[in-house]
């Protein structure tokens, strides 16, 4: 056997124990005492928590504060991985769907038993909310992958029953209640896009086209709305508003009691109205008050739109 791969098996065999002695590796390994003694000194040096005790054999103690597994996390790191593995499959799309199902069965591989029976323990007794939704989004591991390389891309999008062409780089990726989304910068418009992921149909990376540094596209984001288009909005709304609103909202939106009711701030861009206008057009009549104009002329436009559709059923 290797010495990396004795290691890395003595981390493992280590891991359930709170002491052990050098009589024990050199029989368990078939080596030398100096090899033993050079075996525990690698060990410290990658942060394996050991102090010796004397005697012939040499007699060590494991701090139990530290255990586990390659990579030498504590047992609360572990904890709190196998839980953020966990929150993943509350989606139904995510850019590491393979990776973390591997993720898993290298847990189950790897770690001390006992402390593969406390994690399966605790996953029954904390209950952790689940946010899937029905809608697949496919490319998240390509957009991930384009963010981080920088890449142009010919993104074909499902908009209003139409597929559009789209030259473009992904800037961000976001998700919110389980819906996934992008946003871009489109190389055509030399504009700041949001687009839902589960509408993108096809990607394919475009190589003619120069990228705009990631930097640079972050900082175009960050300014996004403050541009001279920027709409702002004041949705007055009931109780039964308000409980919409916390559970489902955006960070350009915030909400404050005001005069018995709730009033909901926010901004929006120009861009953007047909996607608010669907997002207040759920509240129905827990809605009293909206500004500006042209919001309320949109959702009325909107509800008109439903009502002759369903008549016509």
């Amino acid at each position: 056997m290797k010495k990396a791969e004795r290691i890395n098996d003595m981390i493992l065999f280590l891991a359930d124990k709170n002491s052990f002695n050098l009589k024990e590796l050199i029989e368990r390994y078939s080596i030398s005492k100096s090899t033993a003694l050079r075996d525990i000194q690698s060990l410290e040096e990658i942060g394996l928590p050991i102090y010796s005790e004397l005697g012939r054999y040499g007699k060590y103690q494991l701090l139990d504060t530290r255990i586990v597994a390659p990579g030498l996390f504590t047992k609360g790191e572990i904890y709190a991985l196998y839980f953020a593995l966990l929150t993943l499959k509350g989606y139904r799309s995510t850019p590491f769907n393979m990776e973390s199902s591997t993720l898993e069965l290298k847990y189950s591989q790897v770690l001390p038993e006992k402390l593969q029976q406390e994690l399966l323990l605790m996953r029954r007794i904390i209950m952790l909310e689940q946010v899937n939704h029905s809608n697949a989004s496919q490319y998240l591991k390509e957009i991930v992958e384009g963010i981080l390389h920088e890449k142009v891309f010919n993104v074909q999008y499902a908009k209003k029953q139409e597929i559009v062409s789209i030259k473009a780089q992904f800037v961000q990726l976001s998700s919110k209640f389980g819906q996934w989304y992008a946003r871009i910068w489109n190389n055509e418009t030399q504009q700041i896009r949001v687009i839902r992921c589960d509408k993108i149909m096809s990607l394919e990376e475009e190589n003619t086209q120069a990228a705009l540094s990631l930097e640079t596209l972050l900082e175009k984001a960050e300014t996004f709305y403050q541009s001279e288009k920027k709409l702002s909005f004041s949705i007055k709304v009931n109780e039964k508003g308000k409980d919409i609103f916390s559970k489902e909202n955006y960070p350009s939106m915030s909400i404050q009691v005001s005069e018995g009711n709730y009033l909901i701030n926010g901004y929006y861009h120009k861009t953007e109205e047909e996607f608010i206008t669907d997002y207040f057009l759920r509240f129905g009549t827990a809605i009293i008050q909206i500004e500006p104009i042209q919001l309320k002329e949109s959702l009325l436009k909107k509800a008109s739109s439903l009502a002759e559709y369903l008549y016509q059923l």
